[in-house]
């Protein structure tokens, strides 16, 4: 695959025109409908995977919106701003990504236009049997070569043009330690600075999977954010997690870890293009967490955003 040229700082600057939007959270189907009414949030970030049903069309698998579903969310989420974070396209898949899901967020922005959209830079396909992909269950880390940031800075590239809206990809936390990386990338920090330099795309930077990775890999979270090219960085998300095997793992089950609110609160003046901040939770931990839970973790977000967001005194 020929190399992709880097994007002008033109064409990356570009990519943070809209102005930004404050606080998001994830549509979970399980909360009240009143946490999205209730002036906690700013946005929405839905993970439009949940709003389909897969369907065999011959040898491939569809994934199409299922109306109910979709009508529903749209409900609950008013009149709030949209963005999207897909978890099935397995950009970094060698074989090929998931065209089914590409075909489905056609769909999606056609009747529900998102103000952007972002994806995990991983992959989760391998070949199978008569070389029909084979999930394997679990995103893993792509490998630390320029055929790899060849790859997905072309695919990145052609989702960037395909939807006309900032399209962003989120560092992963992954337990694999001492990966190999080629020379000029040298680590995941050089990885995804080259690719989204060569696609012109955006980065969603999830401090929570830097946090995983500074625990269970053994380095300095704020050393990293100093040498992240923060002016691409458009939306940061915050999480929480557990101990599981003796790894901190990126569970997305509970309240956000005080270290990660000092990144946070860290990160934001020193990154010009920020839109938005994300508090992830994932839906089968929302009710153990409770409203109540809810609000606190959302208004602290809130609150440092407010300090240290775009057009706080901090940035003045």
């Amino acid at each position: 695959m020929p190399a992709v040229p880097a994007a002008s700082s033109a064409a990356v600057a570009g990519t943070a025109s809209s102005k930004p939007l404050g606080i998001g959270f994830p549509y979970i189907s399980v909360l009240p409908p009143e946490l999205y009414r209730s002036g906690l949030l700013d946005f929405v970030e839905l993970t439009p995977d949940t709003l389909c049903r897969a369907r065999r069309d011959g040898a491939a698998t569809r994934l199409d919106l299922a109306p109910e579903r979709l009508e529903r969310a749209r409900k609950v989420c008013g009149a709030l701003p949209v963005v999207v974070h897909g978890v099935e396209l397995s950009i970094g898949s060698a074989q090929h990504w998931n065209a089914a899901y590409l075909d489905m967020l056609d769909q999606l922005q056609a009747c529900w236009p998102f103000v952007w959209h972002s994806e995990h830079l991983s992959y989760q396909t391998i070949p199978g049997e008569n070389g029909a992909p084979l999930d394997i269950g679990v995103p893993l880390p792509l490998p630390g070569t320029w055929e790899a940031v060849d790859l997905v800075a072309e695919r990145a590239a052609v989702i960037r043009q395909r939807y006309g809206v900032p399209f962003l990809l989120e560092n992963p936390a992954h337990y694999l330690i001492n990966l190999p990386y080629e020379r000029g990338i040298d680590d995941e920090i050089g990885l995804i600075t080259q690719i989204t330099a060569r696609s012109g795309c955006g980065q969603l930077l999830d401090l929570h999977n830097l946090y995983c990775n500074a625990i269970n890999l053994g380095f300095d979270p704020f050393a990293a954010i100093d040498r992240t090219a923060l002016h691409r960085v458009r939306e940061i998300h915050v999480a929480g997690g557990s101990w599981r095997g003796g790894f901190w793992m990126d569970a997305h089950n509970g309240r956000v870890p005080n270290p990660v609110w000092e990144l946070l609160a860290y990160t934001l003046p020193r990154c010009p293009n920020i839109a938005g901040v994300v508090y992830e939770l994932l839906e089968e931990y929302a009710p153990r967490l409770g409203v109540a839970a809810l609000d606190q973790e959302l208004s602290r977000a809130r609150y440092l955003w407010e300090r240290h967001g775009p057009g706080s005194r901090a940035q003045d």
